[in-house]
C-alpha cells in the first residue's frame, strides 16, 4: 500500500504511526471531484467553445510560481492554479479557429467516458488483466479495419497520435521485411519517404535506427511512382523495409500517387 506522511515527517518515516494511506475517498476528495465535474460540465456547455491562449515561461513562471514542494499545495489550491493560470495558457482544438496540427475533436459522449474509464483504474496491456477493455478496442478496432477494406485477419491497437502510429506502422514493416528475407538482415535497413514526409518520419527512424531515401516531389508536391522509381533505380534497394506515403500532409494537404507508389 502507498503511504504519505503528514506535513514535515521525513520521506524515509513511512513506518511511523502517523502515516496514512494516499488512496480512498476522502471529504476533501469527494469536494475535488465535484467541483471537477462541475468544471467539465461547463465546459460542455460553452457555445462557442473558448479557443485559450498561450503564454511565455517567464509569464507562467511569475503567475504560477513553485508548484511542486516537499508538502504539496493541496488538492484545492492546485486546481485553482491550474483554472486560473496554466489552463488559459493551452489552445482548445475543438474551437471553430482552431486550423493548426490535426485537431482532435471527442464528442461529448467520449469525454464522459474518458472519465469513467480514467477513474476505473484499467490496465489495458494484456487480455488478462483487461478482457473487457480490450475487447471492446478490438471490437472498435475491427469496424476501422472493416471501413478501410482491410482483410479479416487484420488487427492493431490505438495510440496516442500520428507520430506513434507512424513508428508503430515502420516498425511492423521491418519486422515483416526480416520475416520475407529469413530472418537475414541488411548492413542498414532503410525506408523511402518523400522530402515532404511528416516529421515524425525522420523521429521514427532515429528510433528504428534505419535511414532514409528522401524522394523528390514533383509541382503539386506529391511523390509519385515515377519519382519513387527513379530514387530506387538509382541505388540498390535490397536493404529497403518500408516506403512512406501520405494521403493528405500536414503542411498543404498533398495527397502522394498512392496507386502508382503501390505498384512500385
Amino acid at each position: 500500500m502507498a503511504l504519505e506522511t503528514d506535513a514535515g515527517t521525513e520521506h524515509g518515516d513511512l513506518g511511523q504511526a502517523n502515516a496514512k494511506p494516499i488512496h480512498g475517498l476522502t471529504d476533501e476528495t469527494e469536494q475535488l471531484a465535484r467541483h471537477v465535474l462541475e468544471l467539465i460540465l461547463a465546459r460542455q456547455r460553452q457555445e462557442p467553445r473558448s479557443l485559450g491562449g498561450s503564454a511565455t515561461l517567464e509569464e507562467l513562471t511569475s503567475r504560477v510560481g513553485e508548484t511542486v514542494t516537499p508538502h504539496g499545495l493541496g488538492a484545492a489550491e492546485a486546481l485553482q492554479r491550474w483554472v486560473n493560470d496554466l489552463a488559459p495558457a493551452n489552445i482548445a482544438s475543438d474551437n471553430a479557429r482552431y486550423f493548426a496540427f490535426i485537431p482532435q475533436a471527442p464528442t461529448e459522449a467520449a469525454i464522459c467516458f474518458d472519465m469513467l474509464v480514467g477513474a476505473s483504474a484499467i490496465y489495458g496491456g494484456s487480455w488478462m488483466e483487461a478482457a473487457g477493455a480490450v475487447y471492446a478496442e478490438n471490437a472498435a478496432l475491427r469496424w476501422l479495419a472493416d471501413l478501410a477494406g482491410f482483410p479479416a485477419g487484420a488487427g492493431g491497437a490505438f495510440v496516442p497520435g500520428g507520430t506513434m502510429g507512424n513508428l508503430s506502422a515502420l516498425h511492423a514493416a521491418r519486422q515483416t521485411a526480416l520475416a520475407r528475407r529469413g530472418g537475414e538482415r541488411p548492413p542498414r535497413w532503410k525506408i523511402a519517404a518523400s522530402e515532404e514526409a511528416h516529421s515524425s518520419i525522420a523521429q521514427a527512424a532515429q528510433v528504428l535506427d534505419v535511414d532514409i531515401v528522401a524522394v523528390p516531389v514533383d509541382a503539386r508536391h506529391r511523390m509519385t511512382g515515377e519519382t519513387l522509381r527513379a530514387a530506387l533505380d538509382a541505388r540498390d534497394a535490397d536493404d529497403l523495409c518500408a516506403v512512406v506515403a501520405s494521403a493528405g500532409a500536414t503542411n498543404l494537404g498533398a495527397i502522394d500517387d498512392l496507386t502508382g507508389i503501390a505498384a512500385v
